[in-house]
Parts: structure tokens; C-alpha cells; sequence
């Protein structure tokens, strides 16, 4: 999608005097509109995060064992009752060709098992009865496999296991591809690699392309290293992003996420800092105007 077909599409101004915490990505399922992720080479302090005030965490069978059981503890330990709480993980599905040592793991622990024991299995490792949503972490080599492992997803759902169910990684055509085959349970989500800069990567649907694609399905597009990690833009440094963020008096990474979630984007950040998780929270006391919106979408 052009740059200039985004900008046309609704985005919350500065008169939007109560910004939504949560975002409705199914019939009665809402979710926190900022959520806490991490895998094993740079967890987060999900209980800090909970304390703290925040509502959803992110996780993945493929991040370990070790964080998976680190977030069903924070869950466990949580003053908050599970209702309160959404937890979001992803089972995998791998494409080969461009995740090779990913994919070797997955290969000997996971690739024979169907999605929905895949994600049972997750299920157990975090503690929960239900999994508030489940993805596929990615396409498969085929779009044969993809389908047969979301509809083992769909059973999964079907069954009361999890509230909904989505993927991540998919580009618009491989979305596309998916509701053409006719589903029984629509995709939720798709969580993809997306922040302020460099929207020109389609492969796993890090482009406007593919946002736009959301918007038409009524998928709710969520996204991973929202502060620039995987987009090759040091947002933080930015100096568009810095004038914003000094004009409202906010940090550049509020300023990121805040550019996000006004567009109904749905973060997924990740920090172990206390300082930081909680200035993450801190974003909606102000509101981006257009025009500085666009500025930031030209990046």
C-alpha cells in the first residue's frame, strides 16, 4: 500500500480525548492494545510488567521452554484474575528457507505434531486451562502445510482451547491465500515485524501492503520490535521522532508506540527494565496530531 493510501485511512488525532486500552480482534474477545513479548536470549520481567499495570503478555512455543514457564509463573503469581489477563502465544510452523536454524529445532521437536497439540502442549508449559489467542508463527514451506496447520488451529478454538487464533509473518498475498480457502474461524491477528521506518520488507509483512490487506479482512495487525529492531531504523535516535517526542514531552519510544497503537497497530514491546516497561504504559495521556503522524509515516 503507498505511503499516501495509509495516510488517507482513519487515524486518531489529538481531540481523541480517551484513547482505548483494548481492541475488540473477535466477537467478545478484547485485547490489551499494548502487550509485553520476549524470548530466551532477552526475556522481560513479565512480573514487573503485571504490577505495573499491564493486562497482556506475548510469548511462543519457539522462544523455550524457560520463558514460557517464566510467564505462566508471573500469571500464576499475579494479584489480577486470569480474566483480567490475555495471553498471547504462537505455535510454529516453519519455512525452511529463510530460518534454517530455527527450523533444525523445530524439525526434531515439533514438525510431526499437529498445530493443535503443538499448542496444548504450549497450554501446559504456561499453566493455563485456555490460551486467550494462539498463532502460527509463520507460513509453512507450502501453503498445503499452512492450511492443514490452521485448521488444526481452527479445531483447536473450536473446542473452547483458545479465543482466537491468527498468525504472524504473513505478507498480504499469504494472507490472501488463507481466507480464499474458506475458514471456519477467521484469522484474529497477524502479528508481523513493524515500527516508525523502512515499511518496504513484504516477505513477512512488514509493508503498508500488508496492513492495508488487515484492515480489509477485519484482521487486527499487531507488531513485534515496534521501537525499530528488525527494520534497520534507529527510531530512538531518529530526529523527526525526537521532535515529536519534545514537542509532548515524551520519550522517542513512547512516541513509537503511540504512533502505533493510534492507528489501531497493537504493540508488542519487551523489556527486563522497570523504568522501561513502565514508561511503556505511560503513552496515553497524549495524542499524536495528523500532521505529525504523517511526518513520522514519511520516515
Amino acid at each position: 500500500m503507498p505511503v499516501a493510501s495509509l495516510l488517507a485511512l482513519p487515524f486518531a488525532s489529538a481531540a481523541f480525548s480517551a484513547p482505548p486500552r483494548t481492541v475488540e480482534i473477535a466477537p467478545g474477545v478484547r485485547m490489551p492494545i499494548i502487550n509485553l513479548g520476549g524470548v530466551h536470549s532477552h526475556p522481560s520481567n513479565y512480573s514487573a510488567w503485571l504490577r505495573l499495570g499491564g493486562r497482556g503478555l506475548d510469548s511462543a512455543l519457539m522462544y523455550g521452554d524457560d520463558v514460557q514457564v517464566a510467564v505462566g509463573d508471573a500469571i500464576a503469581a499475579s494479584t489480577r484474575p486470569r480474566r483480567e489477563l490475555f495471553l498471547t502465544s504462537k505455535v510454529p510452523c516453519c519455512p525452511s528457507t529463510s530460518l534454517t536454524h530455527w527450523c533444525e529445532w523445530y524439525e526434531a521437536e515439533y514438525a510431526r505434531l499437529p498445530a493443535a497439540t503443538q499448542a496444548a502442549i504450549d497450554a501446559r508449559l504456561l499453566g493455563v486451562a485456555q490460551l486467550d489467542l494462539v498463532l502460527l508463527h509463520w507460513p509453512c514451506d507450502t501453503f498445503e502445510d499452512t492450511l492443514r496447520a490452521y485448521r488444526s488451529l481452527e479445531d483447536f478454538a473450536l473446542a473452547g482451547k483458545a479465543r482466537a487464533i491468527g498468525v504472524s509473518n504473513f505478507n498480504a498475498s499469504a494472507l490472501e491465500a488463507l481466507f480464499g480457502a474458506g475458514l471456519r474461524v477467521p484469522p484474529a491477528v497477524n502479528q508481523c515485524g513493524f515500527s516508525i521506518g523502512n515499511h518496504n520488507s513484504s516477505a513477512l509483512g512488514r509493508d503498508f501492503e500488508t496492513v492495508g490487506k488487515c484492515r480489509e479482512k477485519n484482521v487486527t495487525y499487531s507488531a513485534y520490535s515496534p521501537l525499530g529492531g528488525l527494520t534497520g531504523v534507529d527510531v530512538l535516535s531518529n530526529p523527526q521522532v525526537k521532535a515529536v517526542a519534545a514537542a509532548h514531552n515524551k520519550s522517542t519510544a513512547q512516541v513509537a508506540l503511540r504512533w502505533l497503537t493510534q492507528q489501531g497497530i497493537v504493540p508488542v514491546t519487551s523489556s527486563d527494565k522497570e523504568s522501561h516497561l513502565k514508561s511503556d504504559l505511560e503513552i496515553f495521556d497524549f495524542s499524536l496530531t495528523e500532521q505529525e503522524a504523517a511526518s513520522l509515516t514519511q520516515i
